[in-house]
């Protein structure tokens, strides 16, 4: 490899990285506004989470396919 495949290679890295970088920029952003609209409303918060899914949604052995809530 000569010195110009060298820098070409580095560079092609550079823009990658420069291009990953960006897209992790925009998920702290999404995260962190995600996070303050949850701590703006925290019961709301609580009744998104997967456990309270899990425990609204997931149908019982004994009764198959109705959710907890319904019961």
């Amino acid at each position: 490899m000569n010195v110009i495949e060298l820098l070409a290679d580095l560079q092609a890295r550079h823009d990658e990285a420069t291009t990953r970088a960006g897209e992790l920029r925009g998920q702290i952003e999404h995260l962190t506004a995600a996070l303050a609209e949850t701590e703006a409303h925290p019961r709301s918060a609580r009744c998104s989470s997967p456990a309270a899914r899990t425990t609204y949604a997931a149908p019982t052995k004994s009764r198959p396919g109705i959710p907890n809530m319904l019961r």
